[in-house]
């Protein structure tokens, strides 16, 4: 067994709670913000931490970790879900793993289809995922805050432009997709959906980095406009595999249709993923006072 970090309940202020409950009180990286709606500004608290026990061996299943946890213990409040999927996200090896199996399936796609079009996009996937976790990495320990603004001011720069390469990028390869024999396309298949099941904590994380940095305003904006542009893609996405997926529902027994059909498991857990949903959630604004300084 392991253990994350969340947050205490138990020893949050009963004025604090009473307001995370009726929304004048708003959760933002560790930290509860009196929202614009309270008549305050600023923070309400640092919130108080315990560790949660979780088994590492249970982290590609995080939504069976998410309903024993708040079994348990995080019932109490609706912000559970997405504060313990942020926490196994951060703080935890779940995404370092997601990322070496995109890898491994990069290192094979590139191997096996010798086309440039696809070793290129190959190539700019891994380099931002690789930048996803450095910054995962960075928000590990906020005591680093003061000692690393420069490398943080040049990560999120650098994830905003790979990122919107890297939507574009998907978008080109599910009409390359199209071209590929029975074989490239289960593989290429696979891919594209890993790829948009890790996104969204890609850009939880981007946003979260945000905010460990004191921008709150940049955080709320990248969050609710990526999470625009991601459901454009994944709607993209949703609507070729439907298409193609009708085939097979049709009694058509060609590569392409089984290739869908022997793919309709993953597919469905993707599009009606609950992880992502809470991960893509819009932040909302809180007020901030003139004496607030930022969150070491």
């Amino acid at each position: 067994m392991d253990t994350i970090f969340t947050f205490d309940w138990l020893k949050v202020y009963p004025d604090v709670m009473e307001a995370l409950q009726s929304g004048k009180a708003i959760l933002r990286d560790g930290v509860a913000y009196w929202a614009e709606t309270s008549g305050k500004s600023g923070i309400a608290q640092h919130m108080p931490l315990k560790q949660l026990p979780f088994d590492p061996a249970s982290l590609n299943d995080v939504t069976q970790l998410i309903k024993s946890a708040q079994a348990a213990q995080f019932a109490a409040i609706g912000l559970s879900t997405g504060i313990i999927v942020g926490a196994i996200v951060i703080q935890t090896m779940y995404l370092a793993n997601k990322i070496e199996k995109l890898q491994e399936s990069i290192d094979i796609i590139s191997a096996d289809i010798n086309a440039q079009n696809a070793i290129f996009y190959m190539e700019k996937l891994s380099k931002y995922f690789g930048v996803v976790e450095s910054a995962r990495v960075l928000l590990l320990d906020r005591a680093l805050v003061s000692e690393t603004e420069e490398i943080a001011a040049h990560l999120i720069a650098q994830l905003g432009n790979e990122r919107n390469e890297v939507l574009a990028l998907i978008d080109n390869l599910i009409a390359y997709a199209d071209k590929l024999n029975d074989r490239h396309l289960e593989q290429l298949l696979d891919f594209i959906t890993m790829v948009l099941d890790v996104l969204p904590k890609a850009i939880y994380i981007e946003s979260q980095l945000c905010d460990r940095y004191g921008k709150f305003r940049l955080a709320e904006h990248l969050m609710r406009e990526n999470g625009k542009r991601y459901g454009i893609t994944l709607n993209h996405y949703r609507n070729w595999c439907n298409q193609k997926a009708k085939r097979a529902i049709a009694g058509h027994s060609d590569p392409e249709a089984l290739a869908f059909h022997n793919k309709r498991t993953d597919l469905k857990q993707l599009f009606q993923s609950e992880d992502n949903a809470v991960l893509l959630a819009p932040l909302k604004s809180f007020a901030l006072d003139n004496t607030m300084a930022r969150i070491k």
